[in-house]
């Protein structure tokens, strides 16, 4: 496993913006974890454009609404990603019902999608937030 601070091999291609170097970025991921800007965060993750913690998943079947519904009162996004590993198997129907009754996008697609759709939202300045499990 890398060290926090060591490079991943599967990096994310990013175009440089404007920032004040606090946006949440990521640079790569890897079996069990994601670089975060230039930290390594071991296992599943949510991010917010500025703050990003780690969540108690390892495979889409433990996402449950309660697990995420604190987090998205505190962040108020305009749109939420999931990243459920490899490509979604169901509809995820109670999620996007949940999403949908707030007014608030939900995506719904593999963890390197998402991971790519983060980057590009974050260089727009959108208000988004995501649920990223790790790909083992």
């Amino acid at each position: 496993m890398p060290s926090s601070n060591s490079p991943i091999d599967k990096i994310i291609s990013i175009q440089s913006f404007e920032s004040d170097g606090k946006l949440k970025l990521l640079r790569g991921y890897i079996g069990g974890g994601f670089q975060v800007n230039d930290d390594f965060i071991s296992g599943s993750i949510l991010l917010a454009p500025r703050d990003v913690q780690q969540f108690p998943v390892s495979d889409a079947s433990q996402l449950t609404l309660e697990l995420l519904a604190s987090h998205i009162d505190i962040i108020e996004p305009e749109l939420f990603l999931i990243g459920v590993g490899g490509n979604p198997t169901h509809l995820y129907q109670p999620f996007r019902d949940y999403f949908k009754k707030r007014a608030i996008g939900l995506d719904i697609m593999s963890t390197a999608s998402a991971c790519r759709t983060w980057n590009v939202l974050q260089s727009e300045g959108r208000k988004v937030a995501a649920c990223l499990i790790a790909i083992i």
